[in-house]
């Protein structure tokens, strides 16, 4: 039988770790979270699924995991798949949440990120409908002798 390695999580505060904070619910919660959300990119790509029963299990897991939920799927643009950087981008446009919004305009602007990731970025912003618009040049006149 195959031994598998553990591996001891040690939460890190300004730099130094903590060895009395374990909280394993905590653990718990975010591998609850990475697996509704790669449940959610599954559903998303089937195409038996209906929008409406996607939505409905994005609204349930958004109760859930609330804010969280978002800031994965964001997490998720930044994504060498590109079938996986679409599904998140679909995902993002149904979530209801400010806070991504936010995160999404920086990340839109973030020259250091691949260009991919800024136009997912800003492809969600435009689904949420959150652009923003730009600015009416002025009209410079200029005088010809």
């Amino acid at each position: 039988m195959e031994k598998k390695g553990a591996v001891l999580f040690r939460p890190v505060v300004d730099g130094n770790p903590v060895e009395d904070n374990w909280n394993i619910v905590e653990l718990e919660s975010r591998r609850q979270l990475r697996r509704a959300v790669h449940m959610l990119i599954e559903l998303s790509n089937c195409p038996l699924v209906t929008t409406s029963e996607i939505q409905a299990q994005l609204h349930r897991y958004t109760e859930t995991f609330g804010s969280l939920l978002a800031r994965k799927l964001i997490h998720l643009l930044r994504s060498d798949d590109e079938q996986t950087r679409q599904s998140a981008v679909w995902l993002l446009t149904l979530v209801d949440d400010e806070a991504a919004i936010a995160l999404l305009r920086q990340m839109s602007q973030n020259r250091q990120l691949a260009r991919g990731v800024r136009l997912s970025a800003a492809l969600a912003l435009a689904g949420k409908g959150a652009t923003i618009e730009a600015e009416p040049r002025r009209e410079r006149l200029y005088a010809v002798r």
